[in-house]
């Protein structure tokens, strides 16, 4: 049945929902992670490996997946509008179906009112010719009477017409002998008498013709001679033969008119028979007539029946036609709506909002023992192609020296951020605010080197820093991005072993050339780094100079290759060279920095939701300086880690990371260190 063939393709149309469903669930999944990977960078002059280095791997893998979530997107609008195109055609099929189903009702009520026009007719024809049979009935059995009634007179006819018969046969026998052979030769007595006189003398005469005349005279003088006396019995004889046959023709004038009263009698016996015949015949057909027009009664009050339960079904048809194409329509609108989610979606990749916290703790041992804990986190907003976020965080930390300790929140970081698309080339604007929640005094003591802890100090003074980015696709796999970033820093106090120190911080220009390709086999990418800095100065009782930090260039090359499906391998290298401080009225300090960070490591996948990184990393520098902003030493020496990390992403919106790293440094001056540092993070999307 067609409505069968709905409701299949309604499941057909249900199946595919859901599987549009998980897709548009797969890209939600993706974009969560994108959003919520994007790891919260501190100001460092080195790398440091559970933030920097992780976090450039995972802006690949992030990357990779905001391809897969933008296939998964278009897939998700072409298949919604696959859907919404099938769902037209079910409508489209659902309101024929609707039609037809009024049409057969139609029909049905049609069939129906002339089955009950036919009942009514022949129930009419049924009592007339009922009434026709009793009228035939009693006529037939009129016609029986009549012919009983009769039969008597038929009766009474034919005992007359044997009586005459009878009596006509008794006086036969009586007839006299002369009479019988008179009646035998057919004539008289003198004739016969004749006759045999005649044959006598023929024969005598040898029966020749010439002697006829002489027989009949001597035949007629013997006549003459024989006289009186024959002729008196011969008279008497023939009155006997006369008297008798005078009887037998009143007899038989007797007889024949008892025997044509008796033929008129049964004449009339049968025409009253023939009467009776006809209407017994007429009363039986007109009783098989009405036999017949009973079966073809009850025939058609069975096709009432029939016809009522087809319009029964035809109504069931026509009810679950209609909700069949409400369904549709709903299912048609719920389609339609889909397709404009669906391109919402895609035009909205990647919109939401999230947060994430990180928890971190770093030890170390060595010339002194020191520790730092923070507690960072953070919250994004993204929608039409604007984004909006906020860090901080809480740094307790202890160098193991006099007055090395340092606790509090940090500032707070505000960005903003505006993407024009387009199909090669995407702009980005920018605009980061550092507001000055944390305390920017602090003892010499307390500063921690970047190379031990990620937080060198808790704050700084107001910072407005507008960017532009602007990325060109090669292909879907393959960009160039161009960043560059201007941030006018402000004035803020630096430290209590100056209380009236005052720190004015030049401005900071700094550029960014990235290339990344991400695939499905590989991925790699290349950066190279120059920031360029103005000059600063610095007030104070005791220190009061200008000086302009010494310029800065980098670059990053990252690689990361699967052998297997849930396998990986990863290579990256990093090399930065920073300038040393020049002072206005003395000599620069030092001569620069050179840094080569190298390393290698191991992915493993156990299966959409887990992961697990091993990673061996070396760091070599070479050089001596010293920042002033910082107050931070650098010089000459090693660092090698390793590190150990796990992702667990526990549904579409919650991922756990934990990281941990175990490092070995040695500095000139034999200041050399051992340590650990782990990092938990937590990311939430909304």
């Amino acid at each position: 049945m067609r409505m069968s063939r709905v409701k299949r393709r309604r499941l057909n149309l249900q199946r595919r929902r859901e599987r549009m469903h998980c897709r548009k669930k797969a890209a939600a999944a993706l974009l969560t992670g994108l959003a919520a990977g994007a790891p919260l960078r501190a100001d460092a002059v080195t790398l440091n490996v559970l933030q920097d280095i992780y976090g450039d791997f995972d802006y690949m893998e992030n990357n990779l997946a905001n391809i897969r979530a933008f296939d998964l997107a278009k897939e998700y609008v072409g298949e919604a509008a696959k859907n919404a195109a099938l769902a037209q055609s079910y409508l489209e099929e659902a309101e024929g179906i609707c039609r037809e189903a009024a049409g057969n009702l139609r029909m049905a009520e049609e069939n129906r009112q002339q089955a009950e026009e036919q009942v009514r007719l022949t129930a009419e024809e049924l009592q007339r010719t009922r009434a026709e049979r009793i009228r035939l009935t009693e006529q037939a059995v009129a016609s029986q009477q009549a012919v009983a009634d009769y039969l008597p007179v038929w009766y009474e006819a034919q005992a007359e017409l044997q009586q005459r018969l009878d009596v006509q046969q008794a006086a036969a026998l009586e007839r006299p002998a002369e009479a019988a052979a008179a009646e035998d030769g057919g004539l008289s007595l003198r004739e016969r008498q004749r006759a045999e006189w005649i044959e006598a003398a023929w024969e005598e005469a040898g029966f020749e013709n010439s002697r006829l005349p002489e027989l009949e005279m001597r035949f007629a003088g013997s006549a003459a001679a024989g006289g009186g006396s024959q002729a008196a019995e011969m008279d008497a004889a023939q009155a006997a033969i006369d008297a008798y046959w005078a009887r037998m023709e009143q007899l038989e004038a007797e007889a024949d008119a008892a025997r044509e009263y008796f033929d008129s009698v049964s004449e009339r016996l049968d025409e009253l028979k023939e009467q009776c015949q006809e209407a017994e015949e007429a009363e039986a057909d007109c009783r098989r007539d009405v036999l017949e027009l009973e079966l073809e009664l009850a025939r058609n009050k069975q096709d009432v029946l029939d016809c009522q339960q087809d319009v029964a079904i035809c109504q069931n048809e026509q009810a679950e036609a209609n909700k069949a194409c409400f369904q549709a329509l709903l299912e048609r609108n719920d389609s339609f709506e889909a397709v404009i989610e669906a391109k919402a979606s895609l035009l909205h990749l990647g919109d939401g909002s999230g947060a994430q916290n990180r928890l971190g703790y770093y030890s170390w041992q060595g010339a002194a023992a020191g520790h730092q804990l923070y507690d960072a986190y953070s919250c994004y907003w993204a929608g039409y192609g604007r984004e909006l976020s906020i860090s901080n965080a809480y740094v307790y930390s202890h160098t193991g020296l006099a007055d090395g300790e340092m606790s509090g929140l940090t500032d707070t970081t505000v960005s903003a951020m505006y993407t024009n698309k387009h199909p090669v080339y995407d702009v980005r604007y920018g605009l980061d605010v550092n507001l000055p929640t944390g305390e920017s005094r602090m003892h010499d003591n307390a500063v921690v080197p970047d190379y031990l802890a990620p937080y060198g100090s808790l704050g700084e003074g107001w910072n407005f820093t507008p960017r532009l980015e602007v990325a060109r696709h090669v292909d879907k796999y393959t960009a160039w991005t161009w960043r560059s970033a201007y941030a006018f820093r402000g004035s803020y106090a630096n430290s209590w072993d100056d209380p009236a120190s005052v720190v004015h911080p030049g401005s900071i220009w700094s550029n960014e050339l990235e290339y990344l390709h991400t695939d499905e086999a590989r991925q790699y990418m290349v950066k190279l780094q120059y920031t360029k800095n103005s000059r600063s100065s610095m007030t104070g009782a005791v220190n009061n100079y200008s000086f302009t930090e010494g310029d800065g260039m980098a670059g990053r090359g990252y690689f990361r290759s699967w052998f297997t499906k849930l396998d990986s391998w990863a290579v990256y290298s990093a090399w930065s060279y920073d300038r040393a401080a020049a002072y206005d009225d003395a000599a620069m300090g030092g001569a620069g920095v050179h840094r080569l960070y190298y390393g290698g490591g191991w992915f493993h996948r156990f299966d959409d939701r887990r992961q697990l990184r091993l990673f061996a990393n070396w760091l070599r520098a070479e050089g001596a300086a010293y920042d002033p902003l910082t107050r931070q030493s650098y010089s000459s020496g090693r660092r090698f880690s390793v590190s150990l990390g796990y992702d667990w992403r526990l549904d579409d919106r919650n991922s756990l990371s934990l990281d941990v790293e175990r490092a070995v440094m040695r500095q000139q001056g034999d200041a050399n260190y051992r340590g650990w540092g782990v990092m938990m993070s937590y990311n939430r999307s909304f």
